[in-house]
């Protein structure tokens, strides 16, 4: 039994796209005719949250549903006798991917699950400290906490403000952050809330000159951005694949540096315990291997249109986005005009007026139910701000009428 089928014309490759430099004026021309058609979304709803928890493709969501039939006509066949034969498969497609070896990945649920996994290994003692920026997505920021807590150890944010003006500003304000104390940071590859793309791979080389070890959240990593471990060179990296690689919800990895491996185990204890990573992480109780089993599918559906025209169309929509709704707005972009800190999503203040509305989710609820837009709202250092996902189903015209609908809340309520 085959894990999935590679597509002939898919292209896994992570280098940077080559194409032209984009028309930062002008929204980039659609990859193919009518891609819409091969999601399940809904047509009545202009879906700009792709970032939130993706969307499967119909093929995907079809290997997805004939693998779940599969081992249900077969559960033990699948689950026992041939659970490391194809979860191996799925995993070397992964590490084919983003630059891994298959026996240093193991699949969990969620990138959240991964930094619990790795924060939960830690020997922390009082006067240690955990690092990581403002940007930390909620749910990482509260295991950090409690691990600090447990521990006795301590938990610091370094602010870096909005708007940044360049990569500079970030790596040099989490490096003056870092001392002796720091014994771990957390820094998003992609920063959830407010979609800036750090630059990782410095703060990396940065800290391994202080022997300072890097957990990098990669949530929105695999498929908006380039993604090679073997050059990044961190401690550990936990990504989702169910966002910009569009394969089913559930499906994420955690990769751990071969010298730090013998220490990280899943959350959950099972019967492999201290036999290696791979093998803890390859069962980790009953499951259904299917969400893990159809990755390769969706790498391999996204992989025909080419993972590098894939990355450079989304970059080109939402930089020009940006421009266009911050001039539509009267606002100051958060990054970088040129979209040199952005990948497939932008963050955006919020437009004189929109206070008017008590709460975030009252906008949101109202870009909903008034006007038919999927877009989140977003309370982050004081102020209100919206974010918008762009994904090769997205058109220009949805983001105007994103523009459009927000101004009309904005003045009206």
């Amino acid at each position: 039994m085959e894990t999935s089928r590679p597509h002939p014309a898919a292209d896994r490759s992570t280098h940077p796209a080559r194409d032209p430099a984009p028309d930062l004026d002008s929204p980039p021309e659609p990859l193919a005719a009518d891609l819409a058609s091969r999601w399940l979304l809904d047509p009545a709803i202009t879906f700009l949250n792709h970032g939130s928890f993706g969307a499967v493709p119909r093929d995907v969501f079809d290997a997805h549903t004939a693998l779940r039939l599969e081992i249900e006509r077969h559960p033990v066949e699948c689950i026992d006798r041939q659970r490391h034969e194809r979860l191996l498969a799925a995993r070397s497609a992964v590490g084919a991917f983003i630059g891994a070896r298959p026996e240093d990945l193991g699949f969990v649920t969620n990138a959240t699950g991964g930094v619990n996994a790795v924060l939960r290994s830690l020997a922390l003692a009082p006067g240690d400290e955990l690092l990581t920026t403002t940007h930390v997505y909620n749910a990482v920021r509260q295991t950090m906490r409690h691990i600090a807590d447990v521990h006795g150890a301590g938990y610091r944010e370094v602010h870096v403000p909005l708007p940044v003006r360049s990569a500079d500003e970030i790596v040099d304000a989490i490096m003056n952050a870092v001392t002796e104390r720091t014994r771990l940071l957390v820094v998003d590859q992609v920063t959830s809330a407010t979609a800036l793309v750090l630059p990782v791979e410095r703060i990396v080389r940065a800290c391994a000159e202080r022997e300072v070890d890097v957990l990098v959240d990669g949530a929105h990593g695999p498929g908006m951005v380039e993604v090679d471990l073997r050059r990044l060179g961190c401690a550990y990296y936990t990504a989702n694949l169910h966002k910009w690689v569009c394969a089913p919800k559930g499906a994420a990895i955690l990769w751990v540096r071969p010298d730090r491996q013998a220490a990280v185990h899943p959350n959950t204890i099972s019967h492999f315990y201290e036999t290696g990573f791979a093998a803890e992480f390859e069962w980790q109780g009953t499951r259904d291997l299917a969400t893990w089993l159809t990755v390769p599918a969706a790498i391999d559906f996204m992989g025909a249109l080419g993972w590098d025209r894939v990355r450079a169309h989304n970059h080109a929509m939402v930089t020009w986005a940006q421009r266009m709704i911050c001039a539509r707005w009267g606002t100051e972009p958060a990054s970088p005009p040129d979209g040199s800190l952005l990948g497939s999503m932008v963050t955006l203040a919020a437009p004189k007026g929109l206070e008017r509305f008590a709460t975030s989710p009252e906008v949101l609820r109202a870009l909903y139910h008034r006007h038919h837009v999927e877009a989140p709202v977003v309370d982050w250092d004081g102020r209100r701000w919206l974010r918008v996902s762009a994904q090769v189903y997205n058109t220009p015209g949805q983001y105007e009428h994103f523009a459009d609908a927000v101004l009309d809340l904005a003045r009206h309520g």
